[in-house]
């Protein structure tokens, strides 16, 4: 099949719809891909890439057609700026683009606007488009603005339409089917449960190595959403005789706050703060790594998403320690892979850390137990069948009949 594929973000920023893409090449098919110029997360292009250079490129048999965006910058105006500039740009160059592709496959991360390119090329050629959510619309936005405030009921009048043009949505947490239906009066027959996926290549690898004391990681962007707020007042209760050492391997919004947290209460020896390291370094500290960490706010349904960190913490055999509701706690328990508390209760997590710390033989299992689920649920394998399952009901000539019936077991 040929497939256009819209979304802001692609190689060499790190998201998991450059790894699709390229599989789906391998899988015989034809993928153009419409996206931004990479500046993600620095907020700077990349070396190499500006509004000159490398616009149009193929890479692993990939065609990428890069339309122009404001970089990110920092700060909130300019995150504004970068969202509608490429929402400008990418209908523009919609207007242009080649158009013998069967479906519209539209990949959508933070903001919705990046599917209006995609809604435009749906009218102009009469595809049907497919829409892949990874970052629920206008509940993401909650972090910066008031859910009470008419610039949220603007963009939820928004979101709910851009959705509604779709023909079929894909959801990573089955908590949001619900949430799809009730907020934005999307039909239940037009909405699957589609999980994420991560590297598998960390099945096959052994992160075992000797260390002294307890090695506790975290492994990814640090937002306020992210929740280590939780871990710091948790680990400031904890007293233990075994030594221990938490580690941030990442960069982010909210990184700066954390330090102070951390110094306030007196926790400058535990922390450990790594900053930004590439995917290719990520196996060095899954090797020091005795248990990984993750959370989310449960102030909304996005606390119920389930991180694609959760996949890839699994995959390496560790042991997990989350601060989470909803479906991604679902999964920790039902996999017995570690301990999932309610996010933000910094007491429960505090005892389960404690009892980590104090009895490490209770969780030897369950390094094992991630990976034996991970292997039945979350490998890319599956993801891709499921994504070429629907391209190939939606190039159908009758695919509204077909739609019903799109059942896809995980």
């Amino acid at each position: 099949m040929k497939i256009l594929v819209v979304c802001q973000h692609y190689y060499p920023e790190n998201f998991q719809i450059t790894d699709i893409c390229e599989e789906l090449v391998r899988h015989g098919n034809q993928v153009t891909v419409l996206t931004g110029i990479p500046n993600y997360p620095q907020g700077e292009y990349f070396d190499g890439y500006d509004v000159h250079h490398r616009r149009h490129e193929k890479r692993n048999g990939v065609e990428i057609i890069r339309a122009r965006e404001i970089p990110r910058h920092k700060g909130l105006f300019h995150l504004m700026i970068n969202y509608i500039s490429f929402c400008f740009f990418a209908s523009l160059k919609a207007l242009s683009i080649k158009r013998d592709f069967d479906v519209i496959y539209a990949y959508q991360l933070s903001p919705i606007l990046m599917v209006i390119p995609a809604i435009i090329l749906k009218h102009l050629t009469g595809k049907r488009m497919f829409l892949y959510c990874c970052d629920l619309w206008p509940e993401s936005c909650e972090a910066f603005i008031s859910n009470k405030s008419i610039f949220y009921k603007v963009i939820k009048f928004f979101s709910t339409r851009i959705y509604r043009q779709s023909d079929v949505i894909a959801v990573e947490s089955e908590d949001f089917l619900d949430y799809f239906m009730l907020r934005h009066q999307i039909e239940e027959k037009r909405l699957l449960y589609i999980p994420q996926f991560a590297d598998s290549s960390y099945l096959e690898q052994n992160f075992a190595k000797p260390h002294e004391g307890i090695n506790f990681v975290f492994l990814g962007n640090v937002g306020k959403p992210q929740n280590l707020d939780c871990f710091i007042k948790a680990f400031s209760k904890v007293h233990s005789q075994t030594d221990f050492l938490v580690h941030i391997v990442g960069t982010g919004s909210y990184v700066n706050e954390l330090k102070t947290m951390v110094k306030e209460y007196g926790l400058q020896s535990r922390f450990i703060f790594h900053g930004r390291h590439p995917v290719e370094e990520m196996g060095r500290f899954y090797s020091i790594a005795d248990a990984c960490i993750m959370g989310l706010i449960g102030e909304s349904i996005i606390g119920h998403t389930i991180p694609n960190k959760l996949q890839g913490y699994m995959a390496a055999g560790k042991t997990v320690i989350a601060a989470i509701d909803g479906a991604a706690a679902n999964v920790i328990r039902t996999a017995e892979c570690g301990i999932a508390v309610s996010a933000g209760d910094a007491e429960a997590l505090a005892k389960g850390i404690q009892d980590f710390l104090d009895y490490p033989e209770k969780y030897s299992g369950c390094g094992e137990n991630g990976r034996q689920y991970f292997k039945e649920h979350f490998h890319k394998d599956q993801h891709i069948k499921s994504v070429e399952t629907v391209i190939e009901v939606l190039n159908r000539e009758e695919a509204e009949q077909w739609i019903p019936y799109l059942k896809i077991e995980h």
